[in-house]
């Protein structure tokens, strides 16, 4: 076989792959969006853009990304500053802050859960410092700006 070539062939697999498992799919989806009784439509789109939670979800979605990304990217800029500057301890560091990365989202959000529960390690120490007498119910509907920072909280913590 020819040298020139060999590159080609090793990513040969992978590209298969990707297009039989992410861009097919990817593609049939998009078919399918725009397609209303074999024909061209944007019925779909207007039936999900009318659904009458749609502009309460795209408003919280688009606050939830302005308060999370700035932080985020405030907080690699200053990490990856911190480790280009350090002398030891480097890889150590860097181990550490990957960890959220490898866990499922299922378990972070379990995580984030029994924190911010009635009886979770939030409100524990609260009452331990004499802060609160009683548990605080920060994850209900009657406390919507504390559910968001503890959505934007888990947010920034997994990036």
């Amino acid at each position: 076989m020819n040298p020139r070539f060999l590159p080609y062939v090793m990513i040969l697999p992978v590209t298969l792959f990707l297009c039989l498992f992410f861009i097919y799919p990817f593609l049939l989806v998009a078919k399918q969006a725009f397609d209303v009784d074999g024909s061209f439509s944007l019925a779909n789109f207007q039936e999900v853009v009318g659904y009458w939670k749609f502009p309460i979800s795209m408003k919280n979605t688009l606050l939830l990304a302005l308060a999370v990304v700035p932080v985020q990217v405030v907080l690699a800029l200053a990490m990856a500053n911190m480790v280009t500057k350090m002398k030891s301890g480097r890889d150590l560091v860097l181990y550490i802050w990957t960890i959220p990365l490898g866990i499922s989202d299922l378990a972070a959000g379990i995580i984030w859960l029994a924190i911010f529960e009635q009886s979770g390690f939030l409100n524990s120490m609260l009452h331990g410092l004499g802060m609160v007498d009683r548990p605080v119910n920060f994850l209900t509907y009657n406390n919507p700006g504390i559910v968001f920072l503890a959505i934007a909280l888990a947010e920034i913590w997994r990036a």
